[in-house]
């Protein structure tokens, strides 16, 4: 059992009661790290039930990290059994059992979230100084994206701002005070546009975690944070303010490359089933913004490829960011490479760079030549053998629609993203054809 509870009286720096998440099974405690002075300075509070939303998707996101997988029967799904206190009671009752569906689909475990009245007040301001501070304005904004340092961000805002020449964008940024990296990837891709867009565009990074930091770094329940981040911020400007959250679709919906990645490897982000599910959530309470993927049905090749403005993305692709696992270096040939080059978002990123004859990136490992070792058992080179198992099989259309079904995708949107999928995996071999060895080669039957 995780029991949350907020402190009638103590508080943080970040102008956040002290909340505290203890396990019971183990006797352990860690608290809530997230900068609420920057929240509440730009956004103010729009209402209870988005506070409770962005509150409870903060304890999801530090309890996932809190609770290792290493200890359960199989070493992945855990039982996790929530207590939390929120503002709307009655409401969030009603939407337990979707919600609990919600967060067990994206974590790959069993969640039982319980609800308890919220009696104390989350923002708890300092006192007041002899110098007035600076304050910055409140958010407006036409659309909020969210903007995690990443290249499918970037294009989501670049199409936007192109297509809508009249109107503002804020750009909603996620970090993680124990990892570092994507604050400055983030705000370095956001210099990006600014010269460009430089008064229609605005940012909003927020900070959320625990201390000390947790065992687990898997990091499948950030989805639902990040969302609740956008969304309160949407809200805060109007209650019809969309949401994006720019995924192409072949990360979103992450196809399992072989059975065993059904479960632990599959991330669901921006899995359309996902975010469906927790639109639902939402609007049964009364939270109305719309949550939309502009990218969904796209691969990362045509995402990068159709962008608006061509100049922007290509000057900033080198600050960009979409390694899965960029904390690993220790097995890199070249440690000052942005990605390892052998995840499975790097490989469909250096797949979709060749598409616009963009591929002369670093990588921490070259998977197109004999870097990386295919012969062994090696955990370091299992995405790429999973990627070229793939490809060996030779998945005709109607295997590739099964996959899909198994792994979360309505039978209505089968035929696109069966379609979707066969166009991504064209891709990495397009690439391996072009740059890789003879061996790799004939992995998957290219010679």
């Amino acid at each position: 059992m995780i029991n949350v509870t907020v402190s009638a009286t103590e508080k943080t720096k970040l102008e956040l009661a002290k909340v505290s998440i203890h396990n019971t099974d183990t006797e352990e405690t860690c608290n809530l790290d997230f900068d609420f002075k920057t929240v509440y300075q730009r956004c103010g509070i729009p209402n209870l039930t988005v506070l409770d939303f962005l509150f409870m998707a903060s304890v999801f996101y530090a309890t996932d990290k809190f609770v290792g997988r290493k200890t359960t029967e199989d070493k992945w799904t855990r039982d996790i059994k929530l207590k939390i206190p929120v503002y709307e009671l009655t409401k969030w009752q009603m939407t337990k059992e979707n919600l609990d569906k919600c967060m067990s689909f994206l974590t790959g475990d069993v969640w039982d979230i319980e609800f308890y009245l919220n009696s104390s007040p989350l923002h708890r301001p300092t006192e007041r100084r002899r110098r007035p501070r600076l304050v910055l304005p409140h958010v407006q904004a036409d659309m909020v994206c969210l903007f995690s340092g990443g290249l499918d961000s970037l294009v989501g805002a670049i199409d936007w701002l192109e297509s809508n020449p009249e109107k503002n964008i804020l750009l909603v940024g996620h970090y993680d005070g124990q990892v570092s990296g994507p604050k400055t990837d983030q705000s370095n891709l956001f210099n990006h546009l600014r010269p460009q867009y430089s008064n229609r565009i605005d940012s909003l990074q927020i900070r959320a975690g625990q201390h000390p930091s947790g065992k687990e770094t898997t990091f499948r329940s950030r989805s639902i944070l990040f969302l609740a981040i956008g969304i309160y911020a949407a809200a805060s400007i109007g209650e019809d303010i969309p949401l994006m959250i720019p995924e192409n679709g072949t990360i979103a919906l992450n196809v399992p490359l072989t059975p065993s990645r059904r479960g632990t490897c599959s991330t669901r982000t921006a899995h359309p089933n996902y975010l469906r599910m927790l639109g639902h959530v939402l609007q049964s309470v009364g939270i109305s913004n719309p949550i939309l993927n502009p990218l969904g049905e796209k691969t990362k090749g045509e995402a990068i490829s159709q962008c608006k403005n061509q100049q922007i993305l290509r000057n900033a692709i080198p600050d960009s960011v979409s390694c899965g696992k960029s904390g690993h270096k220790s097995s890199w040939i070249r440690r000052d490479a942005k990605g390892c080059g052998r995840c499975v978002p790097c490989i469909f990123r250096r797949a979709s760079l060749h598409v616009i004859n963009a591929d002369s990136e670093n990588y921490g490992i070259d998977i197109c030549s004999d870097e990386i070792d295919l012969t062994g058992n090696k955990t370091s080179a299992y995405d790429f053998r999973a990627v070229l198992a793939f490809l060996g099989h030779k998945y005709n259309i109607e295997e590739i629609k099964r996959l899909l079904l198994s792994s979360g995708v309505p039978i209505e949107e089968i035929d696109k993203y069966s379609s979707l999928v066969v166009r991504a995996m064209a891709e990495v071999q397009e690439l391996i054809n072009d740059k890789g060895t003879t061996d790799i080669k004939r992995l998957i039957g290219l010679t």
